[in-house]
């Protein structure tokens, strides 16, 4: 953004894009520490600019909410995904921010309302800073120089092989429709209100094994391979849900600022159906997990969309030690 942004008093702030920069940094720290703060208190400043740290005293989900499932921000040059709206792969740490929030706020009620017991549906977000140091998986590929005759695993440096637990969140459609497409729209540079309502949430398995490693394209960070990969995915609570039952593919790379970004496909009777776009907090193999959107894989305007996250359970993509029986 220019230096000649107008404030809601209609004022020239010329030093707005210091503040954001604040912010971005600010929302970074955020997602490393974890322990998602789900109110804020009161405080005497604020614009008209999208800003979870202009509320005042209020209840911050219904803020991360509307920015969450804002479908203006859903565009090419974001690649629908946690990324700045220009082009750059540069991640918008108040994007991320937001879906974590709202991750945080769904999962919590969950298991407050059904008392769970089960770690593998417990998101490594909730103790200060753990998971976000490299190499926070559990195992660590051996370092040797042109590995040409070692199986695809161990050349593999963001340790993609095994079991991973995926959450899900989504608006009822016809509530997420209403939210972005009423005639009573906000102008392009204000934020939607606040949106206090309930997701629908979901727990699903996915088993990934590495099955191809090339160099990194010329718009992609060129420090470390492109892996790419399969598996399948299966519904975990509710047991039984056609949507999440499916084959998956994806790639893993980084991007030109040396972000992790993870892509997926969920694969229908050979038909891609739908697509996610993440990074990975705290870099490559740091156990804190992926964050990002889910969304129509045609990229549709009209949605649906919404707030996902994958954590890694297990290294043996055969592990069943986690009975989702027991929640």
């Amino acid at each position: 953004m220019g230096s000649g942004e107008t404030t809601a008093a209609g004022a020239t702030n010329h030093i707005f894009p210091t503040h954001r920069r604040f912010r971005q940094l600010s929302a970074e720290l955020h997602c490393l520490y974890g322990v998602p703060i789900q109110h804020l208190p009161r405080s005497s400043t604020g614009s008209h600019h999208h800003n979870l740290r202009a509320s005042k005293g209020v209840k911050l989900h219904p803020f991360a909410r509307s920015r969450v499932y804002d479908l203006r921000q859903h565009h090419q040059s974001s690649f629908w995904g946690p990324f700045e709206c220009d082009g750059s792969q540069n991640v918008d740490w108040e994007k991320v921010e937001g879906l974590i929030v709202i991750l945080a706020y769904n999962i919590q009620r969950f298991a407050d309302r059904c008392s769970v017991h089960n770690s593998a549906l417990i998101p490594p977000w909730d103790k200060p800073f753990v998971g976000v140091t490299p190499h926070g998986l559990s195992s660590i590929s051996p370092k040797i120089e042109r590995p040409i005759h070692l199986p695809l695993d161990s050349r593999d440096p963001y340790n993609v092989t095994g079991v991973w637990m995926r959450v899900v969140c989504f608006l009822d459609y016809r509530e997420l429709f209403t939210f972005n497409f009423s005639e009573d729209q906000p102008l392009a540079s204000q934020p939607r209100p606040p949106l206090d309502t309930e997701e629908a949430l979901r727990f699903i398995v996915i088993k990934l094994h590495t099955t191809r490693i090339e160099e990194p394209g010329k718009d992609d960070g060129q420090g470390l391979p492109v892996v790419h990969f399969k598996g399948v995915s299966t519904s975990a609570l509710p047991p039984v849900d056609p949507n999440a039952n499916s084959k998956i593919r994806g790639t893993v790379k980084l991007t030109p600022q040396g972000e992790v970004r993870w892509t997926t496909f969920s694969v229908f009777h050979g038909e891609e159906r739908w697509r996610s776009e993440g990074i990975q907090i705290g870099g490559r193999r740091c156990a804190r997990g992926i964050i990002g959107f889910w969304f129509d894989k045609d990229f549709d305007p009209y949605g649906p969309a919404g707030p996902t996250a994958f954590w890694k359970v297990s290294d043996d993509p055969e592990e069943e030690s986690f009975n989702m029986e027991t929640v």
